[in-house]
Formats: C-alpha cells, sequence, structure tokens
C-alpha cells in the first residue's frame, strides 16, 4: 500500500479506536447493560476498519486498471462491502448478548471520524490563517 494511503488508514484506524473507547466510556455511564452495547460498538468498529481497509486496497489497485474495468472491480469490491456490513448487522440483531445499536455506532465511525478530522483541519487551517 502506498506510503499515504497507509499513513491516512493508520490515521482513520486510530480515530475510530478513539471513538469506540469513548462511546464504550458513554455507555457505561448511561446504559443499565453496558457490556452488549460495548460489544456491539466493538464488533461494529472493527468492522468498520476492516471496510475502511478495502475500500483503500480496492482503490489503490482500480487505478491500475482502464475506466470500464476499474468501474467493474470497484463496483464487485462494493458490493463485498456491503454484504459483510449486513451480514455484521444480521448477526448483531441475531445475536442477544451485541446491541444493535452499538453495532451501528461503530459501523459509522470511519465517517464520524473521517468528518471530526476535516472540521478539525479545516478549524487550524482558519486560526493559522487569522494570525
Amino acid at each position: 500500500m502506498d506510503i499515504k494511503v497507509q499513513q491516512e488508514v493508520n490515521e482513520v484506524t486510530k480515530g475510530i479506536c478513539i471513538y469506540a473507547i469513548i462511546i464504550g466510556v458513554v455507555s457505561f455511564i448511561i446504559s443499565k447493560e453496558p457490556i452488549p452495547m460495548l460489544l456491539g460498538v466493538v464488533f461494529g468498529s472493527v468492522i468498520a476498519i476492516l471496510n475502511f481497509r478495502l475500500l483503500a486496497l480496492t482503490m489503490e489497485k482500480a487505478v491500475e486498471y482502464s475506466p470500464g474495468k476499474a468501474q467493474a472491480y470497484s463496483s464487485m469490491r462494493y458490493m463485498v462491502r456491503m454484504v459483510i456490513v449486513a451480514v455484521v448487522v444480521f448477526v448483531s440483531v441475531k445475536n442477544p448478548n451485541i446491541n444493535v445499536i452499538g453495532t451501528v455506532l461503530g459501523l459509522i465511525s470511519t465517517q464520524i471520524v473521517i468528518f471530526v478530522k476535516k472540521l478539525v483541519i479545516s478549524k487550524l487551517r482558519e486560526r493559522r490563517l487569522n494570525r
């Protein structure tokens, strides 16, 4: 994997871990049964990290193909990632020891981490420009 891509994946992975810890602590504070929620967050976050890494690998490989082949390859890999998410949600629904809401919170962690990261970066740039 390209060094810059690997660096970005590692940063997002660290962010997802921090997010999972925060959600875990909050669940211990506000939930009557925090363990299923914590298991759901961990389960969803692990799959979110896996999916993000698969996305990075897909994009890196897709640029080597012609446009038509790249689109077909990317679409197929997208379907694989969505099947993984569907299976995770299904397992979470069927398993009483895993909280579905926690799983979904873990699964959306990538989007939240990237959004917060971009928000923080834009605020820091804004401060530097105002100095």
